[in-house]
């Protein structure tokens, strides 16, 4: 379904920081809870400082598309179980790529 959409995990602009940056964030995200109103509110205030600041710090960085959904969905996430574990392995599968990118 959702992995599976597109591989490719294209991106544009990434730089070592930016991805350094990027997967840490994404990583930390993953691991915040999904369980009550609250936690899918403070989900949606961290992806969103993480969101400024890769606008700020990183502006010719336009990250895997998905990332923009995985940013948006956390209410869905914390409703559907596989759609959580559908976002959480492509946005862990592209952490990989930009740990590997970092080590270039």
């Amino acid at each position: 379904m959702f992995g599976a959409r597109n591989k490719s995990f294209h991106d544009i602009g990434r730089s070592r920081e930016a991805a350094d940056f990027l997967s840490a964030q994404l990583e930390r995200l993953m691991a915040l809870p999904l369980v009550t109103p609250a936690d899918v509110e403070c989900w949606y205030q961290e992806s969103g400082k993480v969101a400024q600041t890769l606008e700020r710090q990183f502006p010719n960085f336009l990250p895997y598309q998905e990332v923009v959904h995985f940013f948006s969905d956390a209410d869905i996430r914390a409703r559907e179980s596989g759609y959580c574990n559908s976002q959480h392995k492509a946005m862990s599968d592209y952490v990989q790529i930009l740990r590997q990118a970092s080590e270039c």
